[in-house]
């Protein structure tokens, strides 16, 4: 009884997209099953972005620097950087994720990358 119950309030959860995104839903739209998923992630990896801050900052700045400080400090200025901006920012964008997943006008992103990530190529400049 309670899975007929769940997949009744998915379904009824994924009309607004069917009725509102129509024949207009272009490639570029993200289906909502994968941005409630992509949503739960980002909820669920949001305490692992303190690590992972400390580590791309480490080796961004081992890479860019000649200096062992620098490297020392990049791992330092990732503890607040992890725990005060990208852990909320990620814990928050997951819950918009899974709320607005529905919706296909709030298809969007609002953090990137978009899943939790060791890589230093979003601290480069453009």
């Amino acid at each position: 009884m309670k899975k007929i119950y769940m997949l009744g309030v998915l379904v009824i959860c994924c009309i607004p997209y069917q009725v509102i995104a129509g024949d207009n839903a272009t490639r570029e739209t993200i289906r909502p099953a994968e941005r409630f998923g992509r949503g739960m992630i980002n909820i669920l990896s949001s305490p692992l972005e303190l690590p992972a801050q400390m580590y791309t900052r480490a080796e961004y700045y081992s890479n860019t620097r000649e200096y062992m400080m620098a490297t020392i400090g990049g791992f330092i200025e990732g503890i607040p950087m992890g725990m005060l901006v990208y852990f909320p920012w990620r814990l928050a964008a997951g819950v918009y994720d899974v709320f607005t997943f529905p919706f296909p006008a709030c298809n969007r992103c609002i953090i990137d990358p978009p899943y939790l990530s060791f890589s230093t190529k979003f601290l480069e400049k453009p």
